[in-house]
């Protein structure tokens, strides 16, 4: 079971690079988007409760390896009544960090986290890549977007640290960020993983390779819209809701089929208003996945403030129903606000 949950893991890792390729692509006259399509942030969801299997049986993220003797790891309770009587044994505190983290109380794994932190005068590197751990699969977007950076202090202190060169290589994937995705992967391959790690993650760099001369391919890179399935908007939004459009926040525009799955067509860009912006095949979010001509479907745009391809409170959006490849502009209001 154990071998398919990893597998599975790395797997969905792998996968997820035709998921996000054209996200990176380049349109003529705009800067290339950066990958926080949703389809990846789905993926960190999907991905945290394999990984969890994957650690509560694996040695090698954890780095933590048992005292001799010892068949399994002490239980919460005795952790907690250990670092009750030793409250400076901070190698206690990140074994408690955890242990809560394997059962999903993250709130808890991160406070034990951050004390052990705190007695190592914020130098412990598996402390820190557990306080970017828990902020990460928390649940709380503010904290998820904080844990990078524990992750990279944490590669500071020790650069071979596993859970953080783990965690820090999505995050640099996700971020579009491929030649540091790339060198965290080969850190990670240097460290003598599971055979099923090692295998999957010399696929992932592949990938990544292989993504990488392909956005180098032809003279300037641009990816022309198709104009058999491409839809003309012309965005506003409505002066109810200007006052409550926050600085530097994000426009993600999604295209659906009314059957539901994933986007057929996706889009990020500034929050600007009025703008045209024209979405076709040529934008699908997932291979094998697109817009056909004369296809009805949903096109939603929503204006993000913490720059989360998933819908937040507060967040303002608009919807309209348009015909891929048909001729005219649709006008699409943003003048809802999410509950």
């Amino acid at each position: 079971m154990t071998g398919f949950l990893i597998t599975a893991f790395l797997l969905a890792l792998l996968a997820s690079t035709f998921v996000v390729v054209p996200l990176l692509r380049r349109r003529e006259g705009q800067a290339a988007a950066r990958i926080v399509a949703l389809a990846a942030a789905l993926l960190l969801m999907l991905l945290s409760g394999l990984l969890y299997a994957w650690r509560g049986t694996d040695r090698w993220l954890n780095q933590a390896a048992l005292p001799a003797g010892q068949a399994a790891p002490p239980s919460i309770s005795r952790l907690a009544r250990h670092v009750e009587l030793e409250p400076q044994d901070a190698a206690g505190w990140v074994e408690l960090g955890q242990a809560y983290a394997e059962l999903g109380q993250f709130p808890l794994a991160l406070r034990a986290y951050q004390r052990a932190n705190h007695i190592d005068q914020d130098a412990n590197a598996m402390a820190l890549s557990g306080i970017g751990e828990a902020m990460m699969l928390g649940g709380d977007p503010a904290q998820a977007g904080q844990a990078g950076a524990y992750f990279e202090r944490a590669l500071k202190v020790d650069p071979r640290q596993v859970r953080a060169l783990f965690y820090s290589s999505i995050i640099a994937f996700r971020d579009g960020q491929l030649d540091l995705a790339r060198t965290r992967s080969q850190a990670l391959l240097a460290l003598s993983p599971p055979e099923v790690v090692r295998s999957a993650l010399e696929q992932q760099i592949a990938a990544i390779d292989a993504q990488q001369q392909a956005g180098g391919a032809g003279a300037s890179g641009a990816v022309h819209a198709d104009p058999a399935t491409a839809i003309h908007l012309h965005l506003t939004l409505s002066p109810k809701l200007a006052a409550q459009v926050p600085g530097n926040a994000s426009l993600f525009v999604f295209v659906r089929s009314p059957g539901g799955g994933p986007p057929l067509a996706a889009h990020r860009g500034n929050a600007t208003f009025p703008q045209d912006l024209e979405l076709s095949a040529a934008d699908a979010p997932v291979a094998g996945r697109s817009l056909q001509a004369g296809q009805t479907v949903a096109v939603v745009a929503r204006i993000s403030a913490s720059g989360n391809a998933l819908p937040q409170s507060g967040d303002l959006y608009g919807e309209i129903r348009a015909v891929a490849g048909k001729a005219g502009v649709n006008a699409l209001q943003i003048d809802h606000l999410t509950p």
